[in-house]
């Protein structure tokens, strides 16, 4: 993807932003003071809109219920940005709503998946869509935690089709650095195959390690290792439902690696040689994830 390419629109300016959980209200906060008097439209049911006005964190809500006044915000948005903060099947339902509306408009996401989203933007001809994928997060969602410093240093990913504009690239690139995250530019197949492994197992191991153990009663025995294991256990099910039935096929193939390393273990529990082995390549990991 070119790095360089002139922008036909300003996110810096107006921006909606469709879901306010932890990334879409971080994302507005973030915005807010990135980029001094941009005006910020939410989307969202009633009682989240009236927190964020509360605490300032959009200028303007619009209930997510009211299709007609969604339709209007977004056609609104046209010369500034909208990001879908939404699960992954809720954004391709968005998408697919008001792929009229949204033709024209810079739009980003942030779902965890990204082949089925940039597949459905390519089938709508969303032409100034491009897919992103934060990877920054909390143990405890809700606008509640919204984190302007949510993003610092933190890879962002993106996926366009071939035929993205560059003007849009560039935008996606630009907005994603304004508020203090890297863009990392990505196939959609590449990214998720790389999460499957990286974020969505470690996730779902924690929960069948979890299951074990309470089917064992064994939690009287619970030390410190398994309570690190455990911070990302029991993740909400509405943002990682969505994220294993739409990225099935590569968590599979990871489970299938995992599980033929795990085979290979237990039939050398017994070697020295072998477990030292394991180890180091856990401790070389850990070395270079905290670099």
């Amino acid at each position: 993807m070119a790095s360089d390419a002139p922008l036909r629109f300003s996110p810096t300016s107006h921006l909606c932003v469709v879901g306010l959980g932890l990334v879409g209200g971080s994302i507005c906060r973030a915005a807010r003071l990135a980029f001094p008097g941009v005006r910020i439209v939410g989307v969202d049911r009633e009682g989240i809109l009236a927190a964020a006005l509360d605490g300032a964190v959009i200028d303007t809500g619009v209930v997510a219920s009211d299709h007609d006044a969604v339709d209007a915000a977004l056609r609104n948005s046209e010369g500034g940005a909208v990001i879908l903060a939404l699960p992954v099947l809720s954004v391709v339902e968005m998408m697919d709503r008001h792929a009229d509306t949204l033709r024209p408009v810079f739009c980003m996401d942030t779902g965890s998946t990204k082949g089925g989203v940039v597949a459905a933007a390519r089938r709508l001809g969303l032409g100034a869509f491009v897919g992103g994928h934060p990877m920054a997060g909390k143990s405890s969602g809700g606008l509640a935690h919204a984190d302007p410093q949510l993003f610092d240093g933190a890879s962002w990913f993106l996926c366009a089709d071939d035929g993205t504009d560059l003007g849009v690239i560039a935008g996606a690139r630009a907005f994603v650095r304004g508020i203090g995250a890297v863009p990392v530019e990505i196939d959609a197949a590449d990214h998720d195959r790389d999460v499957a492994l990286t974020s969505h197992l470690p996730h779902l191991l924690a929960n069948v390690l979890a299951e074990a153990v309470l089917a064992a009663g064994a939690t009287d025995a619970a030390g410190g290792s398994l309570r690190d294991v455990m911070k990302v256990a029991g993740a909400p099910i509405d943002v990682w439902g969505d994220t294993v039935s739409t990225n099935a096929e590569a968590i599979g193939d990871a489970l299938d690696d995992l599980m033929a390393r795990l085979q290979t273990l237990r039939a050398h529990l017994h070697d020295k040689e072998r477990v030292r082995e394991l180890f180091a390549h856990g401790r070389a990991l850990k070395e270079r994830l905290h670099d």
